[in-house]
């Protein structure tokens, strides 16, 4: 038997030596949500009480599935991506049927100098709203989610998220509009910073969004944070948007685009209309496993309808593990004047939930199970 010459074996024991060490500077995670609960509502629909039962999906969180890596380019840089699509897991049906990956779908080029992002990416107000709200700005029970009605994720979006420094981030946001002869038309611009000192966190937000002629503007301003005070947190939040855009009277942000459109319902744009909403709660640690919160939120009206509302909230939360958690939340939204808002939870489905006529009152409760992995 003929032996191969030693040197063609080096190029071989090379490549045997390196490739572990190649292959261990990059990772893909898969990752995702199951979150599933019973619920009933009531309220007046249609001039009559109206009760509905349901078994819906989308109550603390949004289930979803993902996948998300990140490889070691060197010199201390990264590449790095993240696709998520959201699911109806009573169903198995896509959470949205006019895409796949409808949650995020971004890559990235980060290092030193922080990270930049193209692709369609969560908003800054979706990412920092759960640390403002003792229901994670979700379930029935979270009043600020339900007045605020934030943008939650953009479409062509280009970010940069900056390092840390003295545990505070800063992030930008500009947002293609892809309008011929404009940089302007259908644009969509955010700002956001976010800060953890000791026991004290702070975020805030701003986000304007175009029409394609860039003659009108969705203004969005968010505030908020907590403090944690060893048993639990109190957390505070306030949020602002004009008259274009409200959760009562319609909604201008059109889906898939995730941009501006007028012809979405606008409602006016009276100089010095807005809708203010204000939220309060806190949660307490009763043992490792069990939290209870409570808390309420009141929405303020500037126009001439004056469409306020408010809303009071229990939420129990116990977690059977790190990754399983059952919970329950109790309700009650009063709507005044001719406002409609409505329980929505983390992602409204409407065969899952009530429209209470304009100036009904609605109670809700859910029981819900949610798994991460």
């Amino acid at each position: 038997m003929q032996l191969q010459h030693p040197i063609r074996l080096i190029p071989a024991a090379l490549l045997l030596a390196v490739a572990p060490a190649a292959f261990a500077q990059s990772s893909v995670t898969i990752y995702g949500v199951v979150d599933v609960y019973t619920a009933y509502q009531k309220s007046t629909v249609g001039g009559k009480d109206t009760s509905l039962w349901a078994m819906g999906n989308n109550g603390q969180m949004t289930s979803r599935l993902g996948f998300k890596g990140v490889e070691d380019l060197g010199g201390g840089y990264r590449a790095s991506f993240n696709l998520e699509t959201g699911f109806d897991p009573s169903t198995g049906g896509l959470q949205n049927s006019y895409r796949y990956f409808d949650r995020q779908s971004w890559v990235g080029l980060g290092g030193g100098f922080g990270e930049v992002r193209v692709g369609r990416q969560n908003s800054v107000m979706f990412l920092y709203s759960g640390n403002m709200d003792a229901f994670g700005a979700a379930t029935y029970g979270s009043a600020y989610n339900n007045f605020a009605n934030w943008l939650a994720r953009v479409d062509n979006d280009i970010s940069y998220i900056s390092p840390k420094f003295a545990n505070t981030t800063l992030e930008l946001h500009y947002s293609v509009g892809e309008r011929a002869g404009s940089t302007a038309g259908n644009a969509v611009y955010q700002i956001g910073m976010q800060t953890q000192q000791g026991p004290v966190y702070v975020g805030s937000a701003y986000l304007n969004a175009n029409n394609s002629t860039n003659t009108n503007s969705v203004k969005q301003f968010m505030l908020g944070g907590n403090v944690d005070y060893g048993s639990g947190k109190v957390y505070l939040a306030f949020f602002r948007t004009n008259e274009v855009i409200s959760a009562t009277t319609g909604n201008v942000f059109t889906n898939p685009a995730g941009k501006y459109d007028p012809a979405g319902a606008v409602v006016g744009n009276t100089a010095g209309d807005y809708h203010n909403t204000y939220s309060l709660s806190a949660d307490y640690r009763i043992n490792a496993q069990t939290t209870v919160g409570a808390g309420g939120g009141y929405v303020k009206d500037s126009s001439r309808y004056k469409n306020n509302a408010r809303q009071f909230s229990l939420i129990v939360n116990y977690d059977l593990s790190k990754r399983t958690r059952l919970y329950a939340v109790a309700s009650r939204l009063i709507n005044q004047n001719t406002a409609a808002y409505r329980m929505t939870g983390a992602s409204f489905t409407a065969s899952q939930a009530l429209s209470p006529d304009a100036g009904a009152s609605e109670t809700g409760v859910q029981l819900g199970i949610r798994h991460t992995f």
